[in-house]
């Protein structure tokens, strides 16, 4: 006991606990942590850019004629909105906060001195990149293949925010979703709720077109 006290002497006092610097240092290390994830499963990321892609090209190979009979002479702008919302609207958000919870590692951060809010933001975090991405990635895609934008860059990185941020939101959807079941199968259910519902809106044709009830 004494060679341990003449230790803790020699090493001088601890330094103080600083909660908010170790809460963003947290957060940070554990988004990092999330952004490699993501990296190495691909399997989270290529379906949320073949779905928006395959709907905006077979929607834009199917209607553009019937759309130009309503005045729309620029098609393409028309539905990137519906593209970048299939692709900020991934099945993904809150799967790897499950595979956490499923395999104890989740059990053990709560363990920590970690905030309970730095786990949550830096997951999320990690998540509005991938989203942020996902939808640059699709702008690009519709650039290269013959979509005009009217408003030029500003109004490219306008839309990929807005986009991003609502994106944000159905996220924590999914994670809110993940931390009340821990199960992937009802986190991933939340996109099957809300993709539906798009097809209720204008976001494929413009609402001269539509009729009955649904107009």
């Amino acid at each position: 006991l004494d060679l341990l006290a003449a230790d803790a002497v020699a090493l001088g006092p601890l330094p103080a606990w600083n909660f908010p610097r170790e809460a963003l240092r947290a957060t940070m290390l554990l988004a990092g942590r999330e952004v490699r994830l993501a990296i190495r499963t691909p399997a989270y990321l290529v379906p949320n850019l073949i779905v928006p892609l395959f709907f905006y090209f077979i929607t834009l190979g199917s209607l553009e004629s019937f759309a130009s009979g309503f005045g729309l002479t620029n098609f393409e702008g028309f539905l990137l909105p519906m593209a970048l919302l299939f692709a900020v609207q991934g099945g993904s958000a809150g799967l790897n906060m499950v595979a956490d919870i499923e395999s104890g590692y989740f059990d053990k951060l709560l363990l920590t001195p970690t905030s309970r809010a730095a786990v949550l933001i830096g997951a999320m975090s990690a998540d509005f990149f991938r989203i942020m991405l996902q939808a640059v990635l699709v702008l690009i895609v519709a650039l290269l293949t013959g979509l005009h934008f009217e408003t030029g860059l500003l109004g490219a990185v306008t839309l990929i925010m807005i986009a991003s941020l609502f994106g944000l939101v159905y996220s924590g959807i999914g994670f809110g979703m993940a931390l009340k079941t821990g199960n992937a199968q009802a986190t991933q259910s939340m996109w099957f709720l809300f993709m539906p519902l798009m097809f209720l809106t204008t976001l494929f044709a413009p609402k001269e077109a539509l009729s009955g009830w649904l107009k």
